[in-house]
């Protein structure tokens, strides 16, 4: 047998025949990959022992079959081959012209590729199926390597960006530098704080870091908490949390508020208690020991909606730089007194009046209906106080007279 090229084909001389076809399978018979002999019209006329593994098929029953497959030459291309039992190979194919039994034929030779690709595919599930569960997380969340770049983001984090109006979202998404943006943040931003943080956590220092900071945006002044942990696995990096605490800091702030105006009323309690007990007859003193939301809910609705309309009107007052409401606010805290209405519960008329604007007001206007409604208080305090000092005066002189 020799071999020859006829225009730029492979030409395998089989004369004898036999010899010819032994040295054929004597070459491709213990190639891994395997490999198959076509004729011109496409019937198969011979295949390794490697393809019939990969066929799972004899080759005696293959013989004479139609491939079934387009063949180009020169070109790599991917097949899936249905296997009798029903399952899929996956075999890189590839074609070259030769001549065998003095006849054009196609030598194809077919590498199993099956177990890569099911290794690849088994690789997108599972990084989808991360992706998943990130997305199914409320708090915005950010994967980093170990030089600071992103390498995965939620939703939650894309939606943020969008919501604060990044334009360019693959500034804050995958391959973005995260270290680079924090570092670049300044001070008094919390960047450099947190990029020291996030370093620690990286080289093993700290086994997490949290930071809360302010986030201003078009929504008004909001809080988030970062909080990050190292990446485990193989690859090392960050998972990085970004949960918004605004809503938990207006509570905070309400709750700091609250516990500030006790402390300057305190004072003036004490005075007024011994005012009150002056001021009432002592039957009136037992019968109105109860707070006035309990003892009398509608009166405490009434004053609450005339409190909350003069916090309006001392909130546009600020705004527009006109005049306070300071005779409303005066006859405001004559009623309480004629109702009898104790420091208690103007402090509780003021905080139920806080809790109502702090669900759907921005932190910005929270902040200005916390300063307008501190002043107002301690105001409608001192009327309350002038209005009991002035039922005492009137009494002791009753009883001098007397």
């Amino acid at each position: 047998m020799t071999r020859r090229q006829r225009n730029g084909v492979i030409v395998i001389d089989a004369q004898p025949r036999s010899t010819a076809e032994d040295h054929l399978r004597a070459v491709v018979s213990h190639d891994v990959d395997g490999a198959i002999i076509v004729d011109h019209s496409g019937a198969v006329r011979f295949l390794n022992s490697a393809a019939e593994r990969l066929l799972n098929r004899h080759g005696a029953e293959l013989h004479g079959q139609i491939f079934g497959f387009p063949l180009v030459v020169g070109e790599r291309a991917e097949v899936e081959v249905l296997r009798p039992d029903g399952e899929f190979a996956v075999a890189e194919m590839r074609v070259l012209s030769i001549v065998w039994e003095g006849q054009d034929a196609f030598l194809i030779t077919l590498r199993d590729v099956t177990f890569e690709r099911r290794a690849e595919a088994a690789l997108r599930e599972a990084e989808a199926f991360s992706i998943a569960i990130l997305n199914s997380l409320a708090s915005e969340i950010v994967v980093l390597d170990k030089q600071g770049k992103i390498v995965a983001v939620n939703e939650a984090w894309l939606q943020f960006g969008r919501e604060n109006g990044i334009t360019d979202l693959a500034s804050i998404s995958v391959g973005a530098d995260y270290f680079t943006a924090c570092a670049a943040a300044g001070p008094g931003t919390g960047g450099p704080e947190a990029l020291q943080g996030l370093k620690a956590v990286l080289s093993g220092e700290l086994a997490e870091f949290t930071y809360e900071y302010p986030c201003p945006g078009p929504q008004g002044m909001r809080w988030f908490a970062l909080r990050a942990v190292p990446l485990r696995g193989a690859r090392q990096g960050l998972v990085v949390a970004h949960n918004d605490i605004t809503d938990q800091r207006r509570a905070a702030q309400i709750a700091a508020e609250a516990e500030m105006l006790r402390e300057q009323v305190r004072q003036m309690e004490r005075e007024l208690i011994s005012v009150e007990a002056i001021s009432r007859p002592d039957e009136m003193v037992r019968s109105l020991t109860a707070p006035l939301r309990q003892r009398a809910p509608d009166l405490f609705s009434y004053g609450l909606e005339r409190y909350g309309a003069l916090l309006e009107e001392a909130l546009y007052s600020r705004v527009h730089r006109t005049p306070a409401p300071s005779r409303s606010l005066r006859e405001l805290g004559e009623w309480f007194g004629s109702i009898w209405a104790a420091p208690r519960d103007l402090i509780e008329v003021h905080l139920q009046a806080m809790r109502d604007r702090s669900q759907h007001n921005t932190p910005k206007k929270l902040q200005a209906y916390f300063e307008e409604g501190r002043l107002l208080l301690l105001e409608l305090m001192g009327h309350l106080a002038s209005y009991y000092r002035s039922m005492a005066a009137g009494e002791l002189s009753f009883r001098d007279s007397e």
